[in-house]
């Protein structure tokens, strides 16, 4: 009988100090695991409750959700397919008992003409589906299907101001903290001049990152791709300048940290007021955690992309340059992306 294998993503390495597992450490992945999946198939994958039900199946019985955005992704290679997809026990959600679920085939190269047949999944999932979800705390959610609990962690990410003395400056605000699927973590800030938002690195424990310097003050992520401009002016900060347009296109873990934010703690931010100052024109149009309640956009989240998307390194390294000379340098970044 052919065996059906699933890579999960977790995002390891995250020191006890932001609330990981402290043993974790290096992972190796084998190509013979992958090559012996995608020959597997006997799971229907257009089929969302096999699905489903195959994958909690293989989840363990306590799992660790990092991205602040509550998203707990997956990986699943069967079928000559990779598939992609999620658990989401998102705030406001799971304590009226669901979550969401959703999944779709990967394209490493999107491309209209792949589009055709791509298989894709998303819904709701309750108690009519045959779900059960309690939360016994608020960082704590319990999840039942088919006899079956699996309690999903989510990030304790208490929402202090930046450590360092000089990280913002005069007109900046501290929004929120925030943990992207990259695995890095990030303040967002707020420019009030500008009215705009930007987003600055945190180092306040080592990042999972290695970095290669362009030019002086401006560094690329090896592993990520995420460019960054070193402020000297505010204690060194890294501000985030610009990210792949690939990654944008094809969703991926390192399209940028724009749909990352506190969710968990969005009584306590203040994000929706924040955004309504930028947007005067959202006012009372969005929740508190800042998804339109109505209009064509409704359900979609405001995107806070204050960086350029980028094609080359050599582009990524010239829009921060001349970011870098700006009046204020963070306004002249952030317009480099769209904010929603």
């Amino acid at each position: 009988m052919r065996v059906l294998r699933i890579t999960v993503s977790l995002f390891l390495g995250l020191s006890a100090a932001w609330g990981g597992p402290g043993g974790a450490g290096p992972r190796l992945e084998l190509h013979q695991v992958l090559a012996e999946a995608w020959q597997a198939g006997d799971l229907d994958l257009a089929d969302r409750d096999a699905v489903l039900a195959w994958v909690f199946r293989q989840l363990p019985d306590e799992v660790r959700v990092y991205p602040t955005e509550n998203y707990y992704y997956w990986r699943l290679a069967a079928g000559g397919r990779e598939i992609r997809g999620n658990f989401r026990p998102a705030s406001g959600l799971r304590e009226k008992g669901q979550i969401s679920f959703a999944y779709e085939e990967w394209q490493e190269f999107p491309d209209a003409a792949l589009a055709k047949g791509r298989i894709s999944a998303a819904r709701h999932l309750g108690a009519a589906e045959g779900l059960g979800v309690t939360c016994p705390d608020p960082l704590t959610c319990d999840v039942s299907l088919a006899g079956k609990t699996v309690r999903f962690h989510l990030l304790a990410l208490p929402q202090l101001p930046p450590a360092a003395p000089g990280l913002l400056g005069p007109g900046e605000r501290f929004i929120a903290r925030t943990w992207d699927e990259s695995g890095l973590p990030f303040f967002l800030c707020y420019e009030t001049r500008a009215r705009c938002f930007f987003w600055v690195l945190c180092e306040e424990q080592p990042v999972p990152e290695t970095f290669v310097e362009l030019a002086p003050g401006v560094s690329l992520g090896r592993r990520s791709g995420f460019c960054f401009w070193t402020d000297p002016a505010r204690a060194g900060r890294k501000v985030l300048s610009a990210v792949r347009e690939a990654s944008i296109q094809r969703n991926d873990y390192f399209d940028g940290p724009f749909d990352q934010l506190a969710d968990n703690y969005a009584a306590q931010v203040p994000l929706r007021a924040t955004i309504e100052d930028a947007f005067p024109s959202l006012k009372g149009q969005i929740d508190l955690y800042g998804y339109f309640t109505s209009g064509p956009d409704r359900g979609q989240r405001v995107a806070l992309t204050s960086y350029l998307g980028y094609a080359t390194s050599a582009e990524a390294l010239a829009f921060t340059l001349r970011a870098a000379a700006a009046p204020i340098p963070v306004a002249a970044i952030a317009a480099g992306g769209k904010d929603r």
